[in-house]
């Protein structure tokens, strides 16, 4: 392994961590250097690109189903319109005693 920070980097170091399938952070942490030096290093020794991998699940519209089980989940939380509004209104958590607010515990 050679020296951190060393500006000279074994060639065939390089090519055995790109062949074991390191990440170019990973190599740039073994060779001492930035992830865009391993990026040049790569390009000056001809070493195959890597394909990219989409991490994390891929999310897909929802089927007619999902939807209208959303939509029957979000009517049930609503309330109901022919309830008068008095009824329908939290207590509020603050009164304003005409300077200051305060608090209702």
């Amino acid at each position: 392994m050679p020296k951190r920070g060393s500006s000279v980097y074994s060639i065939t170091f390089l090519k055995r961590l790109w062949a074991d399938g390191k990440t170019h952070i990973e190599i740039a942490a073994a060779l001492g250097c930035s992830e865009m030096y391993v990026s040049q290093l790569r390009e000056r020794h001809k070493l195959p690109r890597r394909r990219q991998v989409r991490h994390g699940p891929q999310e897909f519209d929802p089927t007619p189903e999902q939807i209208a089980e959303r939509a029957a989940e979000c009517r049930a939380r609503r309330p109901d319109p022919a309830t008068p509004k008095q009824e329908r209104v939290s207590v509020p958590r603050y009164t304003w005693t005409g300077k200051v607010f305060q608090g209702i515990v």
